[in-house]
């Protein structure tokens, strides 16, 4: 029987931002089995490392854990066609003040090499994991030789929670050239079988390790109970790592007082702007994302697109909608809090202003919030004075913001009740 193309069901959607804004690639909320947006953004990439067999080079150290097929996942080094002083390949804490397109030039130079493995295998590692652990351990960069089964694939990955990198290729085997000594912090943590992954990794926090670090240990299946150790898809560490640390902070600000006044923090930075508000109150949080025409996720809008997630002092059971930058930034207020040994209620904006069409990863929300907390805010002595200030330095409507904002609902709806008293 022959089927009309007319006659047959379409089960997938076009990109818009009610779709792409939550989904950001990773979800497939449109139906299909790849992201239209991010392939579109691929075409136009680099394929320099598309003829190698043999990479020699100098890995950050660095591993990339794959998702798909879970839990049977693809790991491998990620390292450079060279050799040399690596390191800034791979912390994104040292980022934001580079170019974005210096940051894609390097990141594309790092190739993923790969083999596929079961995630419980962690428990009881082979040789090959046992190296690529090792290699973690480095304090510095890791000269690595590496043989692929097939030439790299002309894509590179870009995805919405982990920094962008080079494409990728099967690995018929791999030799470490050089060792370098061990983090002692990180060896502590990676031989106590005994020590649950969640402890290990606020130890290492407190120990003053980076977070794009710890993700990376985890991914690797090096933390934890011996019996439990698995193998975490890179995005997922990342959350992971962020939404663990930022739960103990959070926990540890709530034994402090509020803060006095209203504090609000504002900058922008390639082509996003960011304000933070802090409310004299008990601890609750929202981060509200504010997409433009002509953004990553909403490329071909004709309106800006406004999403929001929020939670109240209890905290939140589900995973946020908003994914990983939601957690991101709820670790970036807390540090800052904590380092100021005072509670707040934090409404948190972010307007990716027309032209910002590339996914760089969570870093860059986190290390951007960061570095506005750092600097100098303005002080207030009520809302409706500071809510003016926000809305003078936002782009978009102040009726579409409250419209999203569970924060300032409340607030605005606050003041007009105290009109009574």
């Amino acid at each position: 029987m022959i089927i009309r193309a007319s006659k047959i069901k379409r089960l997938y959607i076009e990109p818009s931002p009610s779709i792409c804004i939550p989904c950001k690639g990773s979800k497939y909320l449109c139906g299909r089995s790849y992201c239209p947006l991010l392939l579109k953004f691929n075409k136009n990439l680099s394929d320099q490392n598309k003829h190698l067999l043999v990479i020699e080079g100098t890995s950050p150290p660095s591993i990339f854990v794959g998702r798909y097929n879970y839990p049977k996942v693809r790991i491998g080094p990620l390292l450079p066609n060279k050799f040399g002083s690596t390191e800034l390949y791979d912390i994104p804490e040292f980022w934001l003040t580079l170019r974005i397109e210096d940051i894609l030039n390097f990141r594309y130079e790092l190739i993923r090499s790969y083999n596929s493995i079961k995630v419980d295998e962690a428990k009881d590692p082979r040789n090959w994991i046992i190296n690529l652990q090792d290699m973690l351990l480095s304090s510095k960069g890791v000269d690595i030789h590496v043989k692929l089964k097939k030439n790299p694939t002309k894509l590179n990955l870009i995805d919405d929670v982990i920094p962008p990198m080079g494409p990728s290729a099967p690995f018929e085997n791999f030799d470490i050239l050089s060792f370098h000594s061990s983090d002692r912090s990180l060896e502590k943590v990676y031989y106590d079988y005994d020590l649950n992954a969640s402890e290990a990794i606020i130890k290492l926090y407190n120990n003053g390790m980076y977070v794009s670090r710890i993700s990376k240990v985890l991914s690797a299946g090096m933390l934890g109970l011996k019996k439990y150790r698995k193998f975490v898809p890179t995005r997922w560490s990342i959350t992971a790592v962020d939404d663990t640390i930022s739960k103990h902070l959070i926990a540890k600000l709530k034994f402090y007082p509020t803060i006095d006044k209203i504090r609000v923090f504002k900058k922008n930075i390639h082509l996003n702007n960011f304000i933070i508000i802090m409310f004299p109150e008990k601890w609750s949080y929202e981060w509200i994302e504010a997409w433009y025409p002509n953004t990553t996720w909403n490329i071909q809008g004709k309106d800006v697109s406004i999403e929001s997630d929020y939670e109240s002092y209890v905290g939140r059971k589900d995973y946020a909608k908003l994914g990983g930058c939601y957690y991101s930034v709820r670790l970036a207020v807390s540090e800052y809090l904590l380092n100021e040994k005072r509670q707040a209620k934090v409404l948190a904006i972010r307007e990716i202003l027309p032209g910002f069409v590339t996914s760089i990863g969570v870093w860059f929300v986190r290390e951007s919030v960061r570095n506005i907390l750092k600097e100098n805010y303005k002080e207030f002595e009520n809302s409706l004075e500071a809510l003016n200030y926000v809305f003078e330095n936002l782009n978009i409507s102040k009726d579409e913001l409250i419209l999203k904002s569970k924060i300032l609902k409340d607030e605005l709806q606050q003041n007009k009740i105290n009109m009574y008293y």
